[in-house]
């Protein structure tokens, strides 16, 4: 269903003056007053936390750097409405704009005064009045609990009105050549962590705050270094995540990855569709005519909807930039035929349709369809719907059985004396490595040919069908959702 013309109209136009302006070069000059700024706001922020070192808060000393903190901070919050400040290492970012700090040799850094606490960053939905500020500094002064000293902190700012800070993690460079961990714990991990930030993001955006894209971008960093030897990794289950829109942003944004590869995409690209995909549907945490001074009356924006909302979401944020642009389109066009009247989408939204349709086509929850026969409907669509150059990609990186394939097949085997075909039921759970390998995926075993579950010394092994077995038919998974839930999925060798 496509968007009313009036929503699709008003979002077009605030995109087209977001374009413009930028390509007026109000970008340099934001950007320029955005350093400035945030270096006054950040290195005060660094002076009250050393201060109290020598001084209780109540003296003096403080009443002149605390007001010039709050001045600053307004100051910034006027031009970019909320305040992202991450520290990684000895280096500091104002919302994507790095601050330059002059760091004298020898001298303590303000990620190394919140490290403490397991601090990388601070977000300011709003600028804390005095007596807040004298509490903020208190408790970033104050010794880190013992456990989980993040979270602890994040509750008691909220227990204290301060809950229009956000905390992020902390965050640190990658060095050249840096190994990762085992690919499979990577991917189980990331995963998770990517689907509870998505669900953060959408609990901030549902209390009427701007969209922070900077913890996704990096869960999407993060995302395409565990995939990188194992692009199929959690695609052969529904998506991480305790709730249903972070489980199906994941997978979108897996998917949206999957297809970048295979159309030869630049590593940076990778990064934007990936953000992209985990913000595509967050219009439908707009709740219209919502007013923060009535309770935050109102409801989800209906699906015809929900992208116009997300656009304007986007659009909210302050400041212009191409990742800011490349995302509103996306979300504003991630519905939109191929073939359409009012023109071609933009790659990113031809990308996300696809991920969009075979993630929701193979929703367990929902009853979907099998992934093989989800594939197979979507073709007749390409074209139409979808850009038939993006989606034969897709088809040529899935497969003729798609990760998450239930499969009937009969393999050759021993058995008294003779060579016997067995039929056994296996689930596909790789892409294609070849061309030879279309057809013939890598798959673990789910029932043994005389109807058992698959026995726990053959949960960790693959079957390679390059090697053995013939595919008989496809199956309904929905038969098997228990036992493919209880199974291990993790990283094997082969059979």
């Amino acid at each position: 269903m496509s968007e009313t013309e009036t929503d699709l109209e008003q979002s077009q136009e605030l995109l087209g003056k977001a374009i413009e302006h930028a390509k007026m070069g109000e970008d340099k000059d934001l950007a320029t007053r955005i350093r400035t700024l945030g270096e006054r706001f950040v290195r005060i922020l660094y002076g009250l936390l050393k201060m109290t070192e020598i001084h209780d808060l109540e003296n003096q000393a403080f009443i002149k750097p605390i007001a010039e903190f709050r001045e600053s901070g307004t100051s910034l919050s006027e031009l970019l409405g909320v305040i992202h400040m991450v520290l990684v290492e000895d280096q500091v970012f104002v919302n994507d704009i790095r601050i330059r700090m002059n760091i004298t040799p020898g001298a303590s850094t303000l990620s190394e005064e919140l490290r403490p606490h397991k601090v990388g960053g601070i977000s300011f939905h709003e600028i804390p009045n005095e007596e807040q500020t004298k509490l903020l500094i208190t408790l970033l002064s104050n010794k880190p609990a013992e456990s989980s000293p993040r979270a602890a902190l994040i509750e008691t700012l909220s227990d204290n009105g301060l809950g229009f800070l956000d905390l992020t993690g902390i965050y640190r460079f990658r060095i050249a050549g840096e190994a990762s961990g085992p690919v499979k714990k990577d991917v189980q991990k990331v995963s998770s962590r990517a689907a509870s930030l998505v669900e953060e993001s959408w609990d901030n955006l549902s209390a009427n705050r701007a969209p922070n894209p900077l913890p996704l971008r990096r869960a999407v960093t993060d995302i395409l270094a565990a995939t990188k030897s194992d692009e199929a990794g959690g695609l052969s289950e529904d998506g991480k995540g305790s709730d249903a829109y972070g489980a199906h942003a994941l997978k979108v944004c897996q998917l949206s990855l999957m297809i970048a590869r295979g159309a030869g995409l630049s590593e940076e690209t990778l990064q934007d569709l990936g953000v992209a995909a985990m913000f595509h549907d967050m219009g439908y945490a707009v709740r219209e005519g919502a007013d923060p001074a009535n309770g935050f009356e109102g409801f989800p924006p209906p699906f015809e909807r929900h992208a116009a909302a997300g656009a304007r979401l986007i659009l909210k944020q302050r400041g212009f930039h191409q990742a800011k642009i490349n995302r509103a389109l996306a979300t504003l066009e991630h519905h939109k035929d191929f073939k359409s009247d009012s023109g071609t989408p933009s790659v990113y939204a031809r990308i996300l349709r696809i991920a969009e349709d075979y993630s929701n086509f193979t929703r367990r929850k929902g009853q979907g369809l099998n992934p093989h026969e989800a594939l197979s409907r979507m073709a007749s669509a390409a074209g139409q719907w979808y850009d038939p150059i993006l989606f034969q990609i897709f088809v040529n990186r899935m497969g003729k059985y798609p990760p998450g394939t239930l499969l009937e097949v009969s393999i050759p085997i021993p058995k008294e004396g003779t060579i016997q075909e067995l039929t056994f039921v296996l689930l596909s759970q790789s892409l294609v490595r070849s061309p030879e390998s279309f057809d013939k995926p890598l798959c673990r075993l789910v029932r043994t040919h005389d109807g058992y579950p698959c026995p726990d010394r053959f949960k960790n092994r693959k079957i390679d069908l390059a090697n053995k077995g013939v595919v008989q038919k496809v199956l309904n998974d929905l038969t098997f959702v228990g036992e493919l839930q209880q199974q291990s999925t993790s990283e094997t060798p082969e059979a």
